[in-house]
C-alpha cells in the first residue's frame, strides 16, 4: 500500500524545494488527504474482512451441521443395508431348504398315490375272483339239489363246477377254509365228473360259501380302510405341501421386499455420502481461502498503520521545520489584505452572511458577526475553521449514513437469512412430527393386528381343544366297541365252529344259520363302528392339519408384523431424534433472529429522521454552504 504514494511524497518534495510557505501549506493538505485516505482503505478492508469473517463462520456452521447429519443418517443407511443383507441372506437359506421339502413331499405323495392304484387294482382283480367263486358255489349247490349227474350237468353247471375248484385251489392255498370240507368237496366234484355216487351235503357247500363271502366281507373292509388311510395320509401331504408354499412365497416375497430396501438404502447412500463429501471439501476449500485472505487483510493492515504512522512523522517533522516560517508568511499575507483588501473583507463577510440567512445558519450568521468585529487577518482561519467544521460534520453525516446503510442492510438480510432458516426448520420440525405422528398410529394399529391374531389364535386353540376331547372320547367309545364286536364274534365263531363238520347234521345246520345270522349283525356293526372311526379320525386329521395351517400363518403374520412395529419403532426413534435437533436448531436460530431484531431496533433512532429534512437535504444544504465558504475565502484571497 505504501509503494501507491511514493511518487506524490516525491512531487511534495519537489514542491517544497521549489516553492515558499504556501507550496509548504499544500504539502501539508496533501499529506492529511493521503492520510484519510489512507485510513479509509483500511477501514475498508477491516470492514470487508468483518463481513467475510462472519459469512464464513456461517457458512461453517451450517456446513457442520449438515455433516453431522449426514454421518447419522449414513450410520443408519449402513445399519439398513447390513439388515437388509442378512435378511436376504436368511431368505436365500430357507428357500433351497424348503423347495428340497416340498420336491420330497410331492414325490412321496405321487409314489403313495400310484401304490395305491396298483393295490386298488389288486383288489378289484381279487373281488372279481371271489365274487365269480361265490356265483360258482351257487350254481353247484342249486345243481347237486338235483341230483343230476355230471354228464348230465349244463355247460353253466360245469364251467360252474370248474371255477369252484379253481376257487377251493386258491382257499386252499390260501388256507382260508380246512383242509377237511375243501378235500370233501373236492373229491365230491370229482366222483360226480367220473360218474361216481356220493353227495357230501349242501352244507359242506354253504361253510365254504360263507367262507368265501367271509373272505370277500374282509377284503372290501380292508379295502375300506387301506382307502381311508390313504385319503388321510394324501390330504396331510397336500396340506403340508401347502404350507411349504406359504412358506416359500412368505421368503420369496421377503427377499424380493429385502432387496427392494437393500437398493433404496444403497442408492440413498450413495447420494448421502456424495453430499458429505462435497460439504467436507467445501469446508477445506472455506477454510483455504479465509486463511488466506486473513493472510492478506494483516499485511494489508500493517502496511496501512505503517504508512498512517510515516505519513505522520513527515507531517511532524515539516511543521517543525518550517513552523517560524509558516508564521511569518501567514502574517505577512494578512496585513497585506488589511491595508489593500478591506473591500473584500466587506464582500466576503456579507456573502457568509447570505450563506447563514439563505441556509437558516446561526453558525455562518455568528461567523459573520465575528469577522466583521475580528481583525482581517483572522477572519480568514474563522472561514476555513467554518469550512473545516462543516467538511467534518460532512464527513460524519457520510459515515454515519454509511454506517446505517451498511449495518441495517447487513441485519435486514441477516434478518431475512434468518427467518428462511427458521421457517425451513420449522417445517422440518412440523413435518418429523407428522411422521412421528403417523409412525405412532401404524405401529398402534399393528399392535392391534397382533392383539387380534393372538385373540384369534387363542379362540382357535380353545376350539381346537374341545374337538380333541371331543374325538378322543368318540374314538375311545368307538375303538371299544369294534374291539368288544370284534370279541364277541370270535366267541361265537368259536362256539359255531367248534363242532366238526362230521357231526353236522340237522342241529349243526340249524346252529350255523344262527349263528351265521348274529355273526352278520356283529361283522356289520363291527364294519360301521369302524367305518365312523376311520370318518372322525380323517376329520380330526383335516381339523389339526387346518388348526396347524391357521397356526403357522397366524406365526407368520404375527412375525411380519412384529418386524414392522420394531421398524416403525426405529425410525420413530431416528425421527425424535432429528426432532430434538431441529428443536435445538430452532431455539439458536430464534435466538440469533431476535437478537438481529433487537439491533435493528436500537438502529432505527439512531439511523432514520424524526422528521424532515432528509440526509440528502441535508447534504445539499451543507455542501452549499461550504461552497458559499469557499467562495467568500476565495474573496479574501
Amino acid at each position: 500500500m505504501a509503494s501507491k504514494h511514493v511518487p506524490l511524497l516525491c512531487m511534495v518534495c519537489m514542491m517544497l524545494g521549489a516553492q515558499s510557505v504556501s507550496p509548504v501549506q499544500k504539502v501539508l493538505g496533501l499529506i492529511d488527504e493521503m492520510a484519510v485516505k489512507v485510513k479509509a482503505d483500511r477501514d475498508s478492508a477491516v470492514e470487508e474482512m468483518t463481513a467475510y469473517s462472519q459469512f464464513a463462520f456461517k457458512a461453517d456452521r451450517e456446513k457442520s451441521y449438515a455433516l453431522k447429519s449426514s454421518a447419522e443418517n449414513i450410520e443408519a443407511l449402513n445399519a439398513a443395508i447390513v439388515d437388509a443383507q442378512a435378511t436376504i441372506a436368511s431368505h436365500e437359506e430357507a428357500i433351497p431348504d424348503i423347495s428340497s421339502k416340498i420336491s420330497e413331499a410331492s414325490s412321496k405323495t405321487d409314489e403313495a398315490v400310484a401304490l395305491r392304484q396298483k393295490e386298488h387294482e389288486d383288489f378289484l382283480a381279487a373281488e372279481k375272483s371271489l365274487v365269480s367263486d361265490i356265483e360258482a358255489l351257487e350254481t353247484v349247490t342249486e345243481t347237486l339239489s338235483q341230483q343230476a349227474s355230471f354228464a348230465q350237468l349244463s355247460p353253466k353247471a360245469k364251467s360252474g363246477i370248474q371255477a369252484l375248484r379253481e376257487g377251493l385251489a386258491r382257499m386252499a392255498d390260501a388256507e382260508f377254509v380246512l383242509n377237511g370240507p375243501a378235500k370233501q368237496v373236492a373229491a365230491f366234484l370229482q366222483a360226480r365228473e367220473e360218474g361216481e355216487a356220493g353227495n357230501p351235503g349242501t352244507d359242506v357247500l354253504n361253510v365254504v360259501k360263507e367262507k368265501f363271502q367271509e373272505s370277500l366281507k374282509k377284503s372290501r373292509r380292508k379295502e375300506q380302510e387301506t382307502q381311508a388311510a390313504h385319503d388321510s395320509m394324501v390330504m396331510d401331504a397336500e396340506n403340508e405341501i401347502k404350507g411349504l408354499k406359504k412358506e416359500l412365497s412368505v421368503n420369496t416375497k421377503g427377499k424380493a421386499t429385502a432387496s427392494e430396501s437393500l437398493a433404496q438404502a444403497q442408492k440413498d447412500l450413495a447420494v448421502e455420502t456424495k453430499g458429505e463429501k462435497e460439504d467436507q471439501a467445501f469446508k477445506q476449500e472455506l477454510k483455504r481461502d479465509y486463511d488466506i485472505r486473513a493472510r492478506d487483510f494483516e499485511v494489508e493492515f500493517k502496511d496501512a498503520n505503517a504508512e498512517l504512522n510515516a505519513l505522520g512523522q513527515a507531517k511532524a517533522i515539516l511543521e517543525k521545520k518550517f513552523a517560524s516560517f509558516l508564521e511569518a508568511g501567514v502574517h505577512s499575507t494578512v496585513r497585506h489584505a488589511l491595508i489593500s483588501n478591506d473591500g473584500q473583507k466587506v464582500r466576503a463577510l456579507r456573502l457568509i452572511q447570505q450563506l447563514g440567512q439563505r441556509y437558516h445558519s446561526t453558525a455562518l450568521i455568528s461567523l459573520s458577526y465575528r469577522a466583521s468585529a475580528d481583525p482581517f487577518a483572522k477572519v480568514r482561519g474563522m472561514v476555513q475553521d467554518m469550512i473545516e467544521k462543516l467538511m467534518q460534520e460532512a464527513a460524519e453525516a457520510a459515515d454515519q449514513k454509511a454506517f446505517c446503510d451498511a449495518e441495517q442492510g447487513k441485519s435486514r438480510k441477516s434478518k431475512e437469512e434468518k427467518d428462511m432458516s427458521l421457517a425451513k426448520t420449522t417445517a422440518r420440525i412440523e413435518k418429523a412430527d407428522s411422521a412421528v405422528a403417523t409412525l405412532t398410529e401404524q405401529k398402534t394399529m399393528l399392535s392391534k393386528e397382533v392383539a387380534d391374531l393372538d385373540a384369534e389364535m387363542k379362540e382357535a386353540t380353545e376350539i381346537r381343544t374341545s374337538e380333541k376331547a371331543v374325538f378322543n372320547k368318540t374314538e375311545k367309545d368307538l375303538s371299544e366297541s369294534v374291539d368288544a364286536c370284534g370279541a364277541a364274534i370270535q366267541v361265537l365263531r368259536d362256539y359255531y365252529e367248534g363242532a366238526s363238520f362230521v357231526q353236522v347234521k340237522v342241529t349243526a345246520g340249524a346252529k350255523t344259520q344262527g349263528g351265521g345270522g348274529i355273526l352278520d349283525v356283529l361283522d356289520y356293526a363291527a364294519s360301521d363302528f369302524s367305518k365312523q372311526l376311520s370318518d372322525i379320525r380323517v376329520a380330526e386329521s383335516e381339523a389339526v392339519a387346518k388348526y396347524d395351517a391357521l397356526a403357522l400363518e397366524s406365526k407368520q403374520l404375527r412375525a411380519v408384523k412384529e418386524v414392522e412395529i420394531k421398524g416403525k419403532e426405529s425410525e420413530t426413534k431416528s425421527l425424535k431424534t432429528s426432532l430434538a435437533d431441529y428443536n435445538e436448531d430452532k431455539e439458536g436460530v430464534s435466538a440469533e433472529l431476535q437478537a438481529v431484531v433487537d439491533y435493528l431496533a436500537e438502529l432505527k433512532p439512531k439511523c432514520e429522521a424524526e422528521a424532515p429534512p432528509s440526509y440528502a437535504e441535508k447534504k445539499a444544504a451543507r455542501d452549499a454552504e461550504i461552497q458559499g465558504l469557499k467562495e467568500a475565502l476565495q474573496i479574501l484571497e
